[in-house]
């Protein structure tokens, strides 16, 4: 499946839901996004590629840039969405099994977080209890605002004063300088004239970096392993041990951390700055 087969084929299930949104039953809702998933699950299991790198290329240009041309208008958190929900539900019989009676997609939206997120996900009756309420009889608002309650009691857990983000000045420091560093490279460079530090780092180190680059802008995506070489010289050799220790974590407390000083929209654009280093399409492709 190409790029734009891809395109053709979850746009017109993006157009359907963004016109009956408002009026859709919930559970149809969550079936059409989950369809869209599917294709991009297919895609992305098919191409070796980073989540999103592939909503990059699908979107055609980062959002607010201008003179860009757009591949599609199927936005990256929609699509960020629809990969989630894929992820959750093996199939739409097992949607239309677990949420037979959903009055909206918010709904369910809004209690995501228990269906896949590694900290506050819901078991056993947690769960089937969540389950009963989504499909419940209860109006729309009833529902909503019992479901901000759970959010406030299981996730609005407020950081204690006591934790210092200054404990991580030194990995801000490397990520900034890194950043900085391969963001020049894009913008100084044609493919062929990268520096020889870049052209001996094998491609498949590169996205496996790029990989686990994207897996820390949020819980629960799935990172790689990798050796780091004996020869990587600085910037990479810093940028690479942090990502390794990142990724390596028993809980997510630190990545957690780190994201507060590092927004996920800029780890996420370094993600795509280090996949353009690739190959030379992909170079052009990000530079362009």
């Amino acid at each position: 499946m190409s790029i734009q087969e891809l395109i053709s084929n979850i746009t017109p299930l993006y157009n359907k839901y963004k016109k009956e949104k408002d009026i859709i039953f919930g559970t149809d809702a969550v079936i059409l996004m989950w369809q869209m998933g599917d294709y991009l699950k297919k895609y992305l299991e098919e191409h070796d590629v980073a989540p999103h790198n592939l909503y990059r290329q699908i979107y055609g240009k980062s959002e607010g840039e201008k003179n860009i041309a757009q591949r599609s208008y199927i936005t990256r958190e929609a699509m960020s969405r629809c990969y989630r929900i894929r992820n959750i539900f093996d199939d739409v019989d097992m949607i239309k099994a677990k949420l037979p009676s959903l009055k909206r997609y918010r709904l369910f939206f809004q209690a995501m977080p228990f269906f896949d997120n590694a900290k506050y996900k819901f078991e056993k009756d947690e769960m089937n209890n969540l389950l009963e309420l989504l499909n419940s009889n209860k109006s729309y608002k009833e529902i909503i605002n019992e479901i901000y309650k759970l959010q406030k009691e299981k996730i609005g857990i407020k950081n204690p004063r006591s934790q210092r983000l200054k404990d991580l000045e030194k990995e801000k420091d490397c990520f900034i300088n890194f950043y900085n560093y391969i963001h020049d490279l894009i913008l100084q460079y044609e493919f062929k004239q990268l520096p020889d530090e870049v052209k001996k780092i094998d491609n498949e180190f590169i996205k496996i970096i790029s990989k686990n680059t994207s897996a820390i802008t949020q819980d629960g995506l799935k990172t790689y392993e990798f050796t780091i070489p004996n020869n990587l010289k600085e910037p990479w050799a810093c940028y690479v041990a942090l990502l390794e220790k990142l990724i390596n974590q028993t809980d997510a407390k630190l990545i957690r951390r780190f994201r507060r000083i590092i927004p996920p929209e800029r780890i996420a654009r370094l993600s795509e700055m280090i996949y353009a280093l690739n190959s030379e399409d992909s170079f052009n492709y990000f530079k362009n």
